[in-house]
């Protein structure tokens, strides 16, 4: 580079800078008021329209994949232990809509905020109820995690089986929260660990590294055995079984993969790939 290079770059230094700095707001984009409005209204339109999108390809995967299961009669498991609470965890849930049995009648907990409408118009299709409402997780606003939790135990008492993530956004991903302990000490009924993996996916850069199956692979279903909690459990009590439900669903999710022949490097966060390792 010459001295004269150096010298025109230096003069036009300060204009550099004022452009940079014109651009910056870009990243800040969805924070604009009118952008943020544009958003609310095509939202919901959008997610009408995914939902039977999004439904027909559940359908696809499941159809063209190879199914392996373990045990092999999971099915027949799962409608002694009905009602039951069936536990997944956040990002591995992809499939199951497709592949909750239609004999069992079944509900599921889903976020009541908008951006989780079209998951809940997704498992509308495949026959399953609603609970809305989630736990806060270390987030201080009220998400509706109580009055959710009362719908789950009230759901188990009207024999109905309810499907939900043991975790709760945003994380740490793959850390059983108390919420799906209480309800299993509450209702009497057993949390079944649960988890489904394909030995073909894509994994989003999120928080709990979201899982999309794709089609025309070997498809894993691994139904892990039954923890019953105690109606009378103490919070020292609740602690052990939480850690107990942790720890079924991390070697259910693990399993399901291996029964896949995939490697769950991808799908797994990286506070949990720490922990393996």
């Amino acid at each position: 580079m010459t001295g004269a290079t150096v010298t025109a770059i230096r003069a036009l230094r300060p204009e550099i800078l004022q452009l940079v700095g014109s651009l910056t707001p870009l990243t800040s984009i969805w924070k604009i008021p009118w952008v943020r409005k544009l958003r609310v209204r095509v939202r919901r339109p959008l997610q009408i329209a995914a939902a039977p999108v999004l439904a027909n390809y559940i359908k696809f995967a499941i159809k063209t994949s190879t199914v392996v299961s373990d045990p092999h009669d999971w099915l027949a498991r799962a409608q002694a232990l009905h009602p039951s609470i069936i536990a997944l965890w956040h990002g591995q849930f992809f499939l199951l809509p497709g592949i909750y049995p239609p004999v069992i009648p079944g509900r599921a907990m889903v976020a009541r905020h908008d951006d989780a409408e079209a998951l809940a118009r997704v498992l509308r299709r495949f026959g399953l109820g609603l609970i809305r409402g989630a736990g806060a997780g270390n987030r201080r606003r009220d998400r509706g995690g109580a009055e959710a939790a009362h719908g789950a135990v009230a759901s188990l008492r009207e024999n109905f089986s309810i499907a939900m993530t043991a975790d709760i956004p945003p994380g740490p991903a793959r850390k059983c929260g108390i919420g799906i302990v209480l309800i299993g000490s509450r209702s009497g009924r057993p949390i079944v660990p649960f988890a489904v993996a394909t030995s073909r996916y894509r994994s989003v850069n999120s928080w709990d590294r979201m899982t999309i199956n794709l089609p025309f692979s070997k498809l894993g279903i691994v139904m892990g055995d039954p923890i019953e909690v105690p109606r009378e459990a103490s919070a020292r009590e609740l602690e052990v079984y939480r850690q107990r439900v942790e720890v079924a669903l991390n070697e259910t999710t693990a399993k399901a993969y291996a029964l896949a022949g995939a490697d769950m490097t991808r799908a797994t966060p990286p506070s949990e790939a720490e922990s393996f390792s």
